[in-house]
Formats: structure tokens, C-alpha cells, sequence
């Protein structure tokens, strides 16, 4: 019996062997100096407030190392709460006129700290409620490669987060850490978890200084980003602050999208404790979806990809995808994800970020697009810089991203240091994508030149189209006998679509000729120029309304380039006869009435097409005005267009007045008026 038992005591030793007992840690030489809590610390996965008090016996709980995530230590794939527990001891020789304070460098993700069983800070806030924080793109990195020269921050600095806790007079105590682990995310590490920096020991004052040079080392590490990032920031300004000034510049909106990235990334990437980390989570994907889809546009701008327009429709497709992928994912952080059962929000952060990843590599394909079209020497910089970055960029997210289970390694050559200048690494995203943003600065001060001297040669078109359109539409009109004769000249743009001309004959009559091409601007008034001479040459040959206007028709038919042009021509005679022939023309008032013409196609149209003419006649006193469909088709800023009843009304007035009284209605088309006011027998000269 007694060997039964005895045996029984050896197999439970055995199988149970007794765990280390707890090793304190002696405050040896504090004062100014500093102290990292080495050495053994007491662990317990859990939570239980009572493991807060100094008289609870941990002397049965794992030993782990602080400085080492507790993934590294034996729980793979823990998330939740745990402590840690360490006996600190002040030499009785110790001063004792000095206040104890204590530094995390490296909580993953928030804790509380205990002193003597009494709470004396936190770092983030532990569940119901969690805060936590994080450097997504940078800290995290540097992290997982494991090299504490990545930048010229302490190397307890370069974790991702950090917290300081004035622990009160100097003395020995029980210090007890709380720490809690958010759920795994698609951007995480292996060995997450705990304390993965160790705890520092000092006075208040050492441990200020620490943090001060750390703020240092910090505000040195990234001084060249910042540069940058204000610089950029600048142009981005004045490119916004043009595009407002003309809308239509859509490569100045693109521009500032564009260039206020590495000031919006600067948060996210290089400051740590601004942002909690699901505020992090949250906006980072939107403002590199943002900056991609800039990037793209301005491509499509610089690179001369606009005249593709498949390109451009299924660069806006990709844009869709991207917004949809990188907003969505970034919405899951409105939810209180982390009580989410079964790594659901992990499966949904995966299957979202996946295709936002797939359409980042859309810039190569349009990169690739332009390889195929002559390129200049800046084309060729910015098409090199832009694919260089972009597949950098790619590779950095699709080998760091979920590398905690891909194991993949190849990011951590994209992200290691190949330079320091002044303290500021560079690794080779930063020198492709600085590169990117000179190249891109180059293409646009390229561009502006071109477009500059392409707004020169239009206006210098422009400028011969108004001096032509002076001579083919007159200032000043014949004198007719019998007849006072105004008119009137108003065209939208600097030169406009509208044209008249009032040609004297034989025996005292006239050939009058008003109409109208349809288009506005410089086309417009290049096809004014080629009927003005068509009438010209034609009335050499005859007067007749009706062939005048089948002449012409037979000319333009086929030079207007799809368009057409209303017109109305008619022979004035001294006693007041008037032949009239329309082509699709509005009808003239005559005294204040729409006088009747038969209908008929304008010009340009079908080749064979038949006018015919009708008779009128003018008495004395009585007043013929044209006009074009500017007069009728003003519009006022309600929406209200001038119609025919007003230019009825006004049709017996002299032609400026009738044309000032529809532009300030609010024109919008071209408009010319002719009037002809048969003038009494006892009034005509001679």
C-alpha cells in the first residue's frame, strides 16, 4: 500500500514537475539611470481582477520574457487577455527621494498596469470598449523584419505602440499588467501578443528623456517624408486652386487628388498613437484606393490615353471595384468587429481586400498601353517611374499582407533600408515612388507647355476666323433705293454660325440672303466662309430665290461634315415686290406677321431637293424684318425661352434693338436681324 502511494506521489511529480518559483527583480542603481525588467516574468493567459493583487500567489503560472511576443512563448494564435506579473525590489541602500516610473515600449494591443494592487494607467482601453493603436504601414513592417536599423528611432520605439506610467514614491512592490490582443486582421504578423517591448524601470525624469529622444529620433526619421509630403501638398493646392478657375481642366483635379497623398498617408505611416487602430484600419484603404485612382486618370491624361475610350470605360470600371473593395472593407470598422465569432470579420477583411489588391495593378496596364504609342522624353520618364512604383507597391502589400500565415518573405527586401541620408532611410518604394512624384511634375510642366501652345494656335485660329467673318459678314450695308435698312450682329462665341448678306442688282433691286449653320464656334464659322462665297459666285449667275438656293444646296451637300444650314433668300425690288424661297429658315415678319412660305429641307441635306418661292409685297411705311433662331431661342436664367410671341413684338423695331432685347434675355445661339422699311414717295431721295 505504502508503495502504491509512493509511486503514485513520483508519477504526478513526474507528469506535473514543479514550475521555476518567481524571480524578483532587483531596481539596482536606479536614480537617473534606466532599467529594462529582464529575466523571468510570471504569465497567465485569462483574466481574473483578483491577479491584480500584490498578496496573490502567481508562484504556479508560466514563465516568459518580456521583450518576446507570448506567440513566440507558446500560445500560437492566442487572442484575448493576459498578465504578467513581476516582483520589483528597491535596495535598502537605494535613495528613496525620487518618483518611480515605468515605460512600455511594445503593448500589443492595450493594457492596464497595476501597482501594489491599485491601477495606475492604461495604455488604449482594454474590452467592453476597446482602443488600441497601431502603425499600419511602417511600424509593423520594421517590426516583422526584426532589424532595429530599419530607422534611426530606438529600437523600442519601432513597435506599435507605446505607453509611460508614473508608478509613485520608490519602493518595492508588486507590478501586475493586464494586457489584451485584438483578433487577428489580414495585415498581421507572426508572433504577435503582449509585451513585445521590455518594460523599462527609471525616475520620472529618465524616463521623460527617453521619450523625448525617442520624439527626437522620430521627428529625424521622417523629416524627408515630410518634406515631401508639404511639398506635394503645395502643388496639389495651386493645381486645385486652377481647376477651380477652369473646370474643364480635368488633369489639374486629377493632379491634386494626386499629389495630397503623402501628406494624407503621413498619419497612417509615420505617426505613431495619432490614430487608433481601427481608425487606421478604417481610412488607409481609402486613401490608397484614392491615390491609385488619381494616379490612373492623370496617366490617362499625361500618358495621351483619353482617345482610347475603352481604356478609359474600363479604367472606370476598375475604379468602381476599387471603391467598392477599399470603402467596404474600411466600413467594417463602424461594427464592434472584435466580439465577431469564428475570425468572421478576418474572412470578410480577406475577401474584400483581395480584389481591391487585383485592380491596383491597373496603372502597369495602362503603363503597358502606352509603351505601344511614341512616346517623348517625358512620357518615357513618367511611364518607367509610374510602372516601377506601381509593381513595388503591389509586390509590398500582396507578400506583406496575411504573411502571419503565407510565410512569405520577399516584401522585407522591398521595405529594408538601401540608403540613409540625415537619419531618413530609403528603401525602394520611397525611392520609386519620389521618383514617381518628380517624373509626374516634369510631364505636367510638359503638358501645360503643350497645351499652352495649343490654346495659342486656337486662339491664333480663332483670330483669322473673327478677321474673315468681318469681311464675309458686313458692318456696313449698300444703300437700297426706297428702302431704310438696319441691321444687326450678335454671335455667341467669338465667332459664330449665323451670316447675311444683302447683294445690290440691276434697275435699283437687291438679293438679300440670312441663314443660319448648325454648330457653334469655329466649325461653324469655317462652313459660314464656304456658303458666303458659294452665294457670292451664285448670284453672278442669277437672282432667282429659288435656283440661288438649289445652287447652293448642290454645293454644300457633302462639305458640311453631317451638318446643315437653314437659309432665306430674297429679291427686293424699288416699288416694294419681294420674291421670297426658304430652306428650313424661320419666316420674316412683316409688319408685326409671319408671312406664309412654303416649306422646304435646309440646305446640305439630300442632293436633289426642289424650293419654291412666293411673292410679297411690301408697302409703304411697311417694315420686313429676317432673323435667325438666336432671336426666339434666348432663354432667360428661370429657363424661359423668348419665343414668337415676343419677337413678334417687337419685330417692327430697328434690328439693334430687337437683337439687344434678346441677348439681354439671355442669349444663347447666334442671332442676326435684318429689317427693310419701305420708305414713303415723298421721303425718297431724289
Amino acid at each position: 500500500m505504502r508503495e502504491t502511494a509512493l509511486l503514485t506521489v513520483l508519477f504526478l511529480f513526474c507528469a506535473h514537475p514543479a514550475r521555476p518559483a518567481p524571480v524578483p527583480f532587483v531596481m539596482q542603481g536606479l536614480g537617473r539611470a534606466t532599467l529594462p525588467i529582464d529575466g523571468p516574468w510570471q504569465f497567465h493567459t485569462g483574466d481574473n481582477p483578483a491577479w491584480a493583487s500584490p498578496g496573490f500567489d502567481d508562484s504556479g503560472w508560466q514563465q516568459v520574457r518580456a521583450g518576446e511576443s507570448w506567440e513566440q512563448q507558446g500560445h500560437r494564435g492566442y487572442t484575448g487577455f493576459a498578465w504578467y506579473r513581476r516582483r520589483l525590489v528597491l535596495p535598502a541602500e537605494s535613495p528613496a527621494d525620487w518618483n518611480l516610473a515605468l515605460l512600455l515600449p511594445g503593448v500589443e494591443d492595450a493594457c492596464e498596469v497595476y501597482w501594489n494592487g491599485a491601477p495606475v494607467g492604461s495604455f488604449g482601453r482594454v474590452p467592453p470598449h476597446p482602443v488600441w493603436f497601431g502603425i499600419i504601414m511602417m511600424t509593423s513592417l520594421n517590426q516583422a523584419v526584426g532589424n532595429a536599423s530599419v530607422t534611426p528611432i530606438p529600437s523600442w520605439f519601432n513597435f506599435r505602440s507605446q505607453g509611460s506610467f508614473v508608478l509613485g514614491p520608490a519602493r518595492s512592490g508588486e507590478l501586475a499588467i493586464r494586457v489584451w490582443k485584438a483578433p487577428y486582421v489580414y495585415f498581421s504578423f507572426a508572433n504577435e501578443g503582449g509585451l513585445t517591448g521590455a518594460p523599462i524601470l527609471g525616475s520620472t525624469e529618465a524616463i521623460a528623456g527617453l521619450e523625448a529622444a525617442a520624439r527626437y529620433g522620430w521627428l529625424r526619421g521622417i523629416l524627408y517624408q515630410l518634406i515631401v509630403a508639404l511639398f506635394a501638398a503645395l502643388i496639389s493646392l495651386l493645381a486645385l486652386l486652377a481647376w477651380f478657375r477652369d473646370r474643364r481642366q480635368w488633369m489639374l483635379f486629377w493632379l491634386a487628388l494626386y499629389m495630397i497623398h503623402p501628406l494624407a498617408l503621413l498619419p497612417f505611416a509615420s505617426m505613431p498613437g495619432l490614430l487608433s487602430f481601427r481608425w487606421s484600419y478604417g481610412l488607409i484603404a481609402p486613401v490608397i484606393c484614392v491615390e491609385d485612382v488619381s494616379l490612373w486618370f492623370l496617366l490617362l491624361y499625361l500618358l495621351g490615353l483619353r482617345d482610347n475610350r475603352r481604356l478609359v470605360r474600363w479604367t472606370w470600371c476598375m475604379t468602381a471595384i476599387a471603391f467598392l473593395g477599399n470603402f467596404g472593407d474600411g466600413s467594417l470598422q463602424l461594427f464592434q468587429w472584435t466580439t465577431w465569432p469564428n475570425h468572421l470579420f478576418l474572412a470578410l477583411d480577406v475577401g474584400i481586400t483581395i480584389p481591391a489588391l487585383l485592380v491596383e495593378a491597373w496603372g502597369a496596364v495602362l503603363v503597358l498601353f502606352a509603351f505601344r504609342r511614341r512616346l517623348d522624353a517625358a512620357r518615357w520618364t513618367l511611364a518607367i517611374t509610374a510602372l516601377l512604383a506601381d509593381l513595388i507597391q503591389a509586390a509590398t502589400n500582396w507578400f506583406s499582407l496575411g504573411v502571419r500565415w503565407t510565410h512569405w518573405t520577399f516584401y522585407r527586401i522591398l521595405i529594408a533600408p538601401l540608403v540613409s541620408v540625415g537619419g531618413n532611410p530609403f528603401d525602394p518604394l520611397t525611392i520609386a515612388n519620389t521618383l514617381l512624384l518628380v517624373a509626374i511634375a516634369y510631364a505636367v510642366w510638359r503638358y501645360s507647355i503643350e497645351q499652352s501652345q495649343r490654346q495659342n494656335a486656337l486662339e491664333q485660329e480663332y483670330r483669322s476666323a473673327q478677321e474673315l467673318q468681318q469681311v464675309l459678314v458686313p458692318d456696313s450695308l449698300p444703300s437700297l433705293d426706297g428702302y431704310a435698312v438696319t441691321s444687326a450682329y450678335r454671335p455667341a462665341q467669338v465667332v459664330g454660325g449665323d451670316f447675311f448678306q444683302v447683294i445690290p442688282l440691276p434697275a435699283g433691286s437687291a438679293l438679300v440672303v440670312i441663314g443660319d449653320v448648325s454648330g457653334k464656334g469655329l466649325p461653324a464659322a469655317m462652313a459660314v466662309a464656304l456658303i458666303v462665297g458659294a452665294i457670292r459666285s451664285t448670284a453672278e449667275t442669277t437672282s432667282d430665290p429659288a435656283l440661288l438656293l438649289a445652287a447652293l444646296n448642290r454645293r454644300l451637300h457633302g462639305r458640311l461634315r453631317g451638318g446643315f444650314a437653314t437659309c432665306l433668300a430674297l429679291r427686293l425690288d424699288p416699288g416694294g415686290d419681294c420674291t421670297i424661297a426658304s430652306a428650313g429658315h424661320l419666316p420674316p415678319f412683316l409688319d408685326g406677321k409671319e408671312a406664309a412660305l412654303p416649306a422646304a429641307l435646309p440646305l446640305g441635306m439630300l442632293l436633289e431637293t426642289e424650293y419654291t418661292q412666293a411673292g410679297l409685297r411690301i408697302g409703304p411705311g411697311s417694315s420686313l424684318t429676317l432673323y435667325t433662331d438666336g432671336v426666339v431661342e434666348a432663354r432667360s436664367a428661370a429657363g424661359e425661352l423668348f419665343g414668337f410671341g415676343r419677337a413678334r413684338a417687337i419685330s417692327t423695331q430697328p434690328a439693334e434693338a430687337i437683337a439687344q432685347t434678346a441677348q439681354a434675355f439671355g442669349q444663347e445661339d447666334d442671332i442676326t436681324v435684318l429689317t427693310f422699311t419701305l420708305l414713303a414717295p415723298a421721303a425718297q431721295p431724289g
